[in-house]
């Protein structure tokens, strides 16, 4: 599970990456162009990048955690479900008449329906092979 949560991770990182690029960066208003201070535009361009900086990585603090917690809680349910499956697989008809807690009479009714139905389902296969041969 640490492979998909650091995979996890770095999709994060990746995806927070993105939101700035190289153009916001061109865009910002430069001083310097304009005769003013070369130093304040550095100060601006500086206090965008930290603040930039420092929302990312509020933003990963936040989502990591929650990004290991749905790797663990999806590898466990599906771990537990596999379980059940098995476990109930290992049962017996009766034992699993049990668990239901049915009416013998209903249970016996769909076994005779069931029964029913993969007759007619024969009969129709069989149906259907004499018409295409012909």
């Amino acid at each position: 599970m640490r492979e998909e949560s650091k995979k996890a991770t770095l999709k994060l990182v990746d995806m927070e990456c993105s939101y700035l690029t190289v153009d916001f960066f061109r865009k910002l208003p430069q001083d310097v162009e304009k005769g003013g201070n070369p130093t304040h535009s550095f100060k601006i361009t500086g206090t965008t990048v930290l603040s930039y900086v420092n929302m990312v990585c509020a933003s990963l603090r936040n989502s990591i955690p929650k990004s290991i917690v749905y790797c663990q809680v999806r590898e466990a349910k599906r771990t537990l479900l596999d379980h059940f499956l098995t476990e109930l697989g290992k049962m017996e008809p009766k034992q699993l008449a049990s668990l239901l807690n049915e009416d013998p009479a209903v249970m016996e009714r769909r076994t005779a329906l069931s029964k029913r139905l993969e007759l007619y389902k024969a009969a129709q296969n069989e149906i259907d092979a004499v018409a295409w041969s012909k």
